[in-house]
């Protein structure tokens, strides 16, 4: 209370002075910083509460836009096929938006509906058939011997066929055992010399896992974020106890094998002339560090149809800046202030990617407009419908597969007009905003990326958005939530070649466990580098018989 009281003596003094421009001046000043401080405060709670009680999706329904559009006087209801949720970076549907000050009418769109999705069919009807390539015994049920002779005669029953029906079963996995025995071949003449034995085929000198089982292991550690004590326990109740120590000795020797394709996989995008990126925290343990464990970064980046993960113990923009030294196409992301910093030499000061060659991402600045809505500001929702006609256009070149020169064309007409209405309606309302708000940020962050973002309409090989990068990232998540955090900087490295080798097959819909299980066994039996080409997942897919 001290100091409203020296506040109160100050404004007395200025009044009894005369000085009325400077108290209005201070009083105006006063109310500035206690509504900021305000909407920064209201803004972390609805977020905790939000973390904590709400959904963690992206999507709005139409229900919320209506109700938000209601709020700023539009009587706009979305109807028919414009009834369907609009995830942040998929197919968004709804009629043209329009600004909370003009609503108006929806004008009728000439954008193409993307066909909507065929419904399950109800009933037994509906049951999707089981894949032919899983194995099938026959089971045969017979009659009980009661019913097989006739009520009327006494004669014995004749089969005239059966009534097939298909039973899914599951068969837990089991282990083997391969006793290698390597042949030993001696002269008969020359018993004591001359004896030559055959090369042992094991993966590793001093361990007994085959490549099979290395593979299940790295796969169920990173694909599917099972922890290595999990792991454990999984294997104890099919017979064997392999300690968590072992499986991770076992994991880092596959991982290490896998390197060199990993490698590969990083020099085969940073060498497309088109790459998308972005970075997520990873929790490390770190004797130096106060409190044990830092925050390192997993960086991801797409291109050439593949993903390549980069570890980096900090956030500094060295580390994405050694990965890149050598790439010269466009870079699409987020706001992050080190790709200015990204330089090719520090004595040149040369950025690795300059200006004019970054692309925006279309998501982010969405994200930013639907946090400003769902923290109780409608006219974020004034946003999401512009970037949902925006969408559609996307959808619509997808699903009529469109090329690269017709869906420019089909931006040029239906997309950039939209996003010209989005920023007009942006840099219009931004300056009356209060600074520091939610839907001051989103608008503030939308302005600072138009440049970026509009260049990803220059080509319509480039997307909108940094979808494919976020969608790679979230394994890196999942695994947060699992095992929680690496043993290392090493341990990290590893988790980057696994998400590498594994993200790239999950872009191409290849097997994790028999793409590693053949990879594992042709390096370690001496694969030539030369030929790490015919190993990258897409390849590799392709060359199966």
């Amino acid at each position: 209370m001290e100091d409203l009281a020296d506040i109160r003596r100050k404004l007395e003094q200025l009044a009894s002075d005369g000085r009325m421009d400077e108290l209005i001046e201070m009083v105006l000043a006063l109310l500035v910083r206690a509504r900021e401080t305000n909407t920064q405060l209201s803004v972390r709670l609805q977020n905790a509460l939000r973390a904590l009680y709400g959904r963690k999706s992206a999507k709005i329904s139409v229900e919320q836009l209506a109700l938000m559009f209601a709020e700023l006087g539009s009587d706009i209801s979305p109807t028919g096929s414009e009834a369907a949720e609009s995830p942040a970076c998929q197919t968004a549907e709804s009629p043209a938006c329009q600004t909370a000050e003009s609503p108006k009418p929806d004008a009728p769109s000439n954008v193409p509906q993307p066909p909507e999705r065929p419904k399950a069919a109800r009933g037994r009807g509906g049951r999707s058939p089981l894949p032919p390539n899983l194995p099938r015994e026959e089971q045969i049920v017979s009659v009980p011997e009661a019913e097989r002779t006739c009520s009327q005669c006494g004669a014995s029953k004749k089969c005239i066929g059966h009534v097939a029906s298909e039973v899914l079963e599951f068969v837990p996995a089991q282990f083997r055992v391969i006793v290698e025995k390597r042949e030993k071949l001696v002269c008969p003449a020359c018993v004591e010399e001359g004896v030559v034995t055959a090369p042992s085929e094991k993966v590793m000198d001093r361990g007994r896992p085959g490549p099979g089982l290395l593979a299940h292991i790295t796969v169920k550690k990173s694909q599917d974020s099972m922890p290595l004590y999990r792991q454990s326990q999984e294997y104890e109740r099919y017979g064997v106890w392999l300690s968590p120590s072992t499986l991770g000795d076992w994991s880092a020797f596959g991982l290490d094998v896998m390197h060199p394709v990993a490698k590969h996989i990083m020099v085969h995008a940073v060498r497309s002339g088109y790459l998308r990126g972005d970075d997520t925290g990873l929790k490390v343990l770190d004797r130096d560090h106060p409190e044990g464990v830092k925050r390192g970064h997993i960086w991801a980046f797409v291109g050439g149809g593949l993903v390549a993960f980069h570890y980096a113990p900090d956030w500094k923009a060295v580390h994405p800046a050694g990965f890149l030294r050598d790439f010269d196409g466009y870079l699409q992301g987020d706001g992050y202030a080190g790709y200015a910093a990204m330089l090719r030499d520090d004595q040149t000061g040369e950025p690795v990617v300059p200006r004019e060659r970054r692309l925006g991402c279309g998501m982010h600045i969405r994200s930013k407009f639907e946090s400003a809505a769902k923290t109780g500001d409608a006219r974020g929702a004034v946003a999401i419908r512009y970037f949902q006609k925006i969408y559609r256009v996307e959808a619509s070149c997808k699903n009529e597969g469109l090329s690269a020169e017709q869906r420019k064309a089909r931006r040029d007409e239906l997309s950039l007009p939209v996003v010209d209405e989005l920023y007009d309606w942006t840099r219009e309302l931004h300056p009356r905003l209060v600074p520091k708000s939610p839907l001051f940020v989103a608008t503030q962050y939308a302005i600072n990326q138009e440049d970026a973002w509009r260049r990803c309409f220059t080509d319509g090989g480039f997307a909108i958005d940094n979808g494919e990068v976020e969608r790679q990232l979230r394994r890196v998540a999942m695994g947060r939530k699992n095992y929680l955090f690496a043993g290392s900087d090493k341990g990290a490295e590893r988790l980057a070649v696994a998400y590498t080798v594994f993200g790239s097959c999950h872009m191409h819909d290849v097997n994790p466990w028999a793409w590693a299980t053949d990879v594992i066994g042709k390096l370690q039996r001496g694969w030539p580098m030369s030929r790490l080409d015919e190993l990258l997942p897409n390849v590799w897919k392709t060359l199966r018989p």
